[in-house]
């Protein structure tokens, strides 16, 4: 590629510098030129009197240009990763308004309408054929995304949302029923399959996508709503790349992740007193499992996939490749020491009369595992809230308290960078706070 090559946009990404130490984006539309004629004081046209152009008539040329306000900003002098972060996902945001705007008066510009041979598709059948064509890992994400927002459509626009008939309706109950005989655990019907969904590309707007935003907030907990948004503007990319939609109706939205630490975590004193708790009808394998998580951070989703071949006893490790990062572009593998007591709870195979490629944990279903956690909890006298992720987040914040570094924590976890982990250094300095806080008023 030739360097000295400038490609020039239209409408351009701006900045400009504010007080207080922001710079504010702005787009910078060219609407082309206009002329008139130079006049001398006479009122009579002015005409060059020499070089090439002598004898042709004097032109005053205007460039007409329009500034948009994108509202976004940037922080001039970033001191700390979040603030980096921050202008990253504010720039790539302004970006993304640009090209969309950039694609639009192109196809003003040329008369030539992008999406007219997809105009009268169904997006929800553009839907279930991405999903049916979609193998990356993250799979179930981008289902559940879909359903949140049929789900958000039968509540917010029930014209889109036709129930389907009885006989439908009692044929699809009867087909559930035989999918899972026999299955252990607990499956549930997704009510949005007893209805018929139906909309056109161009009634899919960007109004609509800041509703949905504010429904996922509004019904999501911790991160669950900026992640079901990732996937769902995952989906309308590649819509737009096919043409399906003419301009990208999210690409203005955003849905940022709460970086409050939302669930509960165990103390240690909770952590010993859980441990030694016993009672009639107990699971061990729950047990067993749940206190790999307390002591590795490791995810339900990971934990009960392990084998004893992801053991090396030899040197007390643990490593096996993480479920929610296989198949992105990060995948990562975790390496986990393993303390002598917890690889005693784990014992070996052949102690547990089984062989190295079986499960370490023989676990029920993820709801059944549940509602043994908090039983197990409610015998040991823990009134909280604790759910299986709640044992990564104590593995977390207890290390981080015994003075562990951020960087190493990370890689415990398996993040590929800080920021995530930020959401626990944030609880622990607001735990010292309160503490801090909590002692008596000073009176002098």
């Amino acid at each position: 590629m030739n360097k000295g090559l400038k490609v020039k946009h239209n409408p351009q990404l701006k900045q400009r510098v504010l007080s207080g130490g922001r710079i504010s984006l702005y787009l910078e539309y060219y609407l082309g030129r206009s002329q008139e004629p130079k006049l001398d004081e006479n009122g009579h046209p002015m005409f060059y009197s020499s070089g090439r152009m002598t004898g042709k008539p004097m032109y005053r040329i205007t460039h007409n240009r329009k500034k948009e306000e994108l509202r976004l900003y940037l922080i001039a002098k970033p001191r700390t990763p979040e603030e980096r972060e921050q202008n990253r996902v504010n720039f790539k945001l302004a970006e993304n308004i640009r090209s969309e705007e950039e694609r639009k008066l192109l196809n003003s510009t040329m008369g030539y309408d992008f999406a007219s041979y997809h105009k009268n598709d169904n997006v929800f059948s553009f839907f279930e054929r991405y999903l049916a064509e979609y193998e990356k890992k993250d799979w179930r994400n981008i289902k559940l995304a879909i359903n949140r927002f049929k789900t958000f459509v039968r509540e917010y626009y029930p014209n889109h949302a036709t129930k389907k008939s009885v006989h439908e309706i009692e044929a699809i109950k009867e087909d559930w029923k035989e999918r899972h005989k026999g299955v252990y655990g607990r499956h549930d019907i997704n009510d949005n399959e007893f209805f018929r969904f139906s909309m056109k590309p161009g009634q899919l707007t960007e109004d609509m996508v800041k509703r949905f935003v504010d429904y996922l907030k509004k019904n999501s907990e911790g991160s669950g709503a900026a992640t079901a948004y990732e996937r769902f503007q995952k989906i309308i990319r590649y819509g737009v790349e096919i043409g399906l939609f003419r301009t990208n109706p999210c690409a203005r939205v955003s849905c940022s992740r709460n970086q409050e630490l939302t669930k509960d975590i165990l103390s240690e004193e909770e952590i010993a007193r859980l441990v030694g708790t016993h009672y009639q009808g107990e699971n061990p394998e729950i047990q067993r499992a749940f206190i790999m998580t307390l002591f590795t951070g490791i995810r339900f989703c990971d934990v009960k996939d392990l084998t004893f071949n992801n053991i090396d006893y030899s040197n007390s490790m643990l490593s096996f490749e993480q479920s929610k990062t296989t198949g992105h572009s990060k995948a990562s593998r975790v390496y986990m020491p393993l303390r002598s007591d917890l690889l005693s709870i784990i014992k070996k195979p052949e102690e547990m009369g089984r062989s190295k490629d079986d499960k370490i944990f023989l676990l029920p279903s993820h709801t059944m595992c549940l509602k043994g956690l908090r039983t197990w909890c409610k015998k040991a006298g823990i009134d909280k809230h604790i759910t299986w992720h709640c044992g990564r987040h104590s593995f977390a914040t207890n290390i981080l308290t015994k003075g562990a570094n951020v960087a190493v924590v990370a890689k415990l976890l398996g993040h590929s960078n800080l920021k995530t982990v930020a959401v626990y250094v944030r609880a622990l300095d607001e735990a010292k706070r309160a503490a801090v806080e909590s002692l008596p008023q000073i009176t002098y």
